[in-house]
This record gives C-alpha cells, sequence and structure tokens, in this order.
C-alpha cells in the first residue's frame, strides 16, 4: 500500500509537517539534493517517518487543539521572540 502524506494543519489524521511539494521545493535548495531520490511512495514515508522522530520530542507550549494527531502547531510559545500561532508550523520544524 502506497504512503499517503497528511500535512493538514491541527488536522487529526496528520502524518507529515511537509508536503511532498514542499519537501521537493526544499531539495532544490541545498548541497547533496542528489540523495533525495526514489519514488513519491519512497520520499512519502520518509517524510512521515521524520515526523514520527520530531513527535517523539517535548516541547513548549501546548497543542492547538485536544485532537490534532502531531505535536505542532502550538499555543503559549515564543520562538525568537514571536508568539507561535495556531496558524502556521514554524520553519525550523518543517526544515528539521
Amino acid at each position: 500500500m502506497a504512503a499517503v502524506v497528511d500535512a493538514t494543519l491541527s488536522g487529526a489524521n496528520s502524518n507529515s509537517y511537509v508536503t511532498l511539494a514542499e519537501a521537493e521545493a526544499y531539495f532544490l535548495t541545498v548541497p547533496h539534493a542528489e540523495h533525495w531520490t526514489g519514488s513519491d511512495d519512497a520520499k512519502n514515508r520518509v517524510l512521515i517517518s521524520a515526523t514520527r522522530y520530531l513527535d517523539v520530542f517535548t516541547y513548549f507550549g501546548e497543542r492547538c487543539t485536544t485532537t490534532q494527531a502531531l505535536k505542532w502547531p502550538r499555543k503559549e510559545f515564543k520562538v525568537d521572540g514571536v508568539e507561535i500561532a495556531c496558524t502556521f508550523i514554524p520553519a525550523q520544524i518543517k526544515t528539521a
């Protein structure tokens, strides 16, 4: 069965912080992008796996909703002095 990325913000079934399209755009700008190869299914599996890894960590603040599957977005927390809103996921999380 093919892996399907769900990057819905605060989604109850979300399994990735980025879409495949966002990841493809990111890898156009980094060194050693030649390692970002394979089928869309394989890439989706990498994105889902990376998100699972990030969700092992404990973060400040609180989840925005009690029904969201992932630890981000968060509220009641600041990044670089900017209050985090429930309307986005910080770039640092997306690039991680």
